[in-house]
C-alpha cells in the first residue's frame, strides 16, 4: 500500500522538467502564461523560455503572415525606440499590429471627391500601407502604390486604431525638412561656411534628402547652428505658447475601416454580393465600391457606396441601391426587353473605354514630347529651327517611327479593351433586382435618384443599369476586388 497522497504521486507543476512545462505552456494563451509567471519565482523563470514557448507562440499565430525574426532588433545601436530583442516582448507588438491589417479608405473630406482606398497588409518587419490605384482609367486593373511601413523598426510612421474602425497615421519624418528653420541659424551657417552659400541655399540643403557633397555639409552645418544659435524673442514666445516642445507637429492621415465579409473558397456566403467591387463609370474611369446589405428599413436593401468617386458623385456617397428580393421568374416583358439590350450596352461601354484609351495614350505621347523639348539646352526657337533643319535633311524617319510607336501603343490598349468587352459579353443574367441609381451635377449638385436594375450574373458577379425616363442610360459591370487586396 502506497502511503503517499494523490498529489504526491502526480507531482507539482514546478517540479516538472522544463521541456514538459514548455510543452504545456505553448498550448496556453499568453494571458495564462502571464498568470503562471505571477505564482512563483520558478514558474516565472520557466515562463520566460524564449525558444520553446514564446517563439512557438509567435510562429503559430503570426508565422504565416510575416517573418517574425525580421521584427526583432539585431543591432544594439539600433535607433528604434522599441528595441525588441525578446519574443515575449514581440508577441504583444504583433498582436497590436494585427489590428491594422485590413482595407481602409480616406473619406472625401480628407482626399477630395475622388477619395482613396488603402490596404494595410503584413510585410517583413512591419505593416505595409499600400494605396489601390487603377493603372488606367479605361481598365479595371489595379496597381499598388506603397505609402509607408508601420512597425517598431520604422519610427517615422506611427499608427493608432480607435474603436477598431478609425485609424490615425502620424508622419514624423518631415520635421527636419519642414521648412520651419531658424533664420539666425541659417545666417550663422552661411558665415561659418565662408560665405560660399546663401541662407536660401542653406534652407534648400535642409529640404534635400541628399547628405553627400556640399549639400550634405551645408545640411549638417545648418542643423548644428540651429541647435546652437540663440533663438529670437518672438520665437521664444512661440515656443512657450506651444507648450515648450521643440518637436514639429506630425502630418496626420485619417482612415476609416472598410468592413468586408470574409469569404472562404468553395463556400457560398449568405449575403452573396457583400464585399468590395470595381467597375468602369464611363468617362470617369475605374472606381471602387463597397456593397453591403441594409436591414434597418421596412425591407432589406442592397447598398453600393463609393470608396473612390468623381466630381459628380464623390467618395462616401451611395451610388445605387436595390431591393434584396429578386424579381420572380418568369421575368415580365419589360425586364426581358432590358435584358435583350445588354450586349448593346456592353458595346457602348467598350466604345467609351476605347475612346478614353486613345485620348490618354495621345496625351502621354504629347507630354513626352513637351518634356523632351523642356530638357533641350537651346532656347525653344533654336530648338524648333534645329528640328526643321533635321527634317529638311531627311530626318523625318525618326518622326515616322515615333508615330508608328504611338499607333502600336494605341492598338495594344485597344486590344486590352476588346478583351475586357469579350469577357463581359459572356456573362449571363440569372437574377434581376429593382433599384435606383444616384445621379448628380458637377460638385454633387442637385443629386437625385433614377430607376435602375441590378443584374446578378451566373459567375457570381453583378452589374447595375441606370434608367432615365424609361430609357437605358448606362451599364456598369462590376468585378470583385478581392484578388487586388
Amino acid at each position: 500500500m502506497d502511503d503517499g497522497t494523490e498529489s504526491d504521486r502526480i507531482g507539482k507543476l514546478p517540479d516538472f522538467p522544463a521541456d514538459v512545462f514548455a510543452s504545456v505552456a505553448s498550448r496556453c494563451s499568453p494571458q495564462d502564461i502571464a498568470t503562471l509567471a505571477c505564482c512563483s519565482t520558478q514558474l516565472r523563470a520557466f515562463s520566460h523560455d524564449e525558444q520553446r514557448i514564446w517563439r512557438v507562440l509567435c510562429e503559430e499565430r503570426f508565422g504565416q503572415q510575416t517573418p517574425i525574426d525580421s521584427w526583432l532588433t539585431t543591432e544594439p545601436s539600433c535607433p528604434s525606440s522599441s528595441g525588441l530583442r525578446l519574443y515575449r516582448h514581440l508577441y504583444p507588438v504583433l498582436a497590436s499590429h494585427a489590428g491594422y491589417v485590413g482595407v481602409w479608405h480616406k473619406p472625401a473630406a480628407a482626399a477630395g471627391p475622388k477619395g482613396a482606398l488603402y490596404s494595410f497588409r503584413w510585410a517583413a518587419a512591419g505593416i505595409d500601407v499600400v494605396q489601390l490605384v487603377p493603372s488606367r482609367r479605361f481598365l479595371t486593373h489595379i496597381t499598388h502604390d506603397k505609402l509607408c511601413t508601420v512597425g517598431p523598426n520604422h519610427p517615422r510612421y506611427q499608427a493608432e486604431v480607435v474603436d477598431g474602425t478609425k485609424c490615425v497615421l502620424r508622419d514624423y519624418g518631415s520635421s527636419c525638412a519642414s521648412g520651419v528653420l531658424n533664420s539666425n541659424a541659417a545666417a550663422a551657417a552661411c558665415v561659418a561656411a565662408g560665405g560660399a552659400s546663401s541662407s536660401r541655399s542653406m534652407s534648400g540643403a535642409a529640404a534635400s534628402s541628399s547628405s553627400q557633397g556640399s549639400a550634405g555639409f551645408c545640411y549638417e552645418l545648418l542643423r548644428f547652428m540651429q541647435s546652437s544659435v540663440q533663438k529670437t524673442r518672438s520665437s521664444r514666445r512661440a515656443h512657450r505658447r506651444s507648450g515648450g516642445s521643440d518637436s514639429h507637429q506630425p502630418i496626420l492621415h485619417h482612415f476609416s475601416k472598410v468592413l468586408s465579409p470574409t469569404r472562404q473558397p468553395g463556400k457560398l456566403h449568405p449575403h452573396q454580393l457583400a464585399g468590395l467591387w470595381k467597375g468602369l463609370y464611363g468617362p470617369h474611369g475605374c472606381e471602387l465600391l463597397s456593397v453591403s446589405y441594409d436591414f434597418s428599413g421596412r425591407k432589406a436593401m442592397i447598398m453600393a457606396t463609393k470608396l473612390t468617386g468623381d466630381v459628380n458623385v464623390p467618395a462616401g456617397e451611395v451610388t445605387w441601391r436595390a431591393a434584396a428580393a429578386a424579381v420572380p421568374t418568369p421575368w415580365p416583358d419589360q425586364e426581358q426587353q432590358l435584358l435583350a439590350l445588354r450586349q448593346h450596352l456592353v458595346a457602348l461601354s467598350a466604345a467609351t473605354a476605347a475612346r478614353m484609351a486613345e485620348r490618354e495614350t495621345a496625351d502621354e505621347a504629347a507630354g513626352d514630347v513637351i518634356a523632351a523639348l523642356m530638357q533641350q539646352e537651346e532656347p525653344p526657337q533654336q530648338a524648333m529651327q534645329l528640328m526643321q533643319q533635321e527634317q529638311a535633311a531627311g530626318a523625318g524617319v525618326a518622326a515616322a517611327a515615333g508615330i508608328s510607336e504611338l499607333q502600336q501603343q494605341q492598338q495594344d490598349e485597344a486590344s486590352k479593351v476588346a478583351a475586357w468587352a469579350a469577357a463581359m459579353q459572356k456573362r449571363r443574367v440569372v437574377g434581376v433586382y429593382r433599384g435606383q441609381g444616384r445621379v448628380a451635377s458637377q460638385g454633387f449638385q442637385n443629386p437625385s435618384w433614377v430607376e435602375g436594375r441590378l443584374w446578378v450574373y451566373e459567375d457570381g458577379t453583378c452589374g447595375f443599369v441606370y434608367l432615365l425616363d424609361g430609357m437605358v442610360c448606362h451599364l456598369i459591370d462590376l468585378e470583385r476586388l478581392d484578388s487586388d487586396l
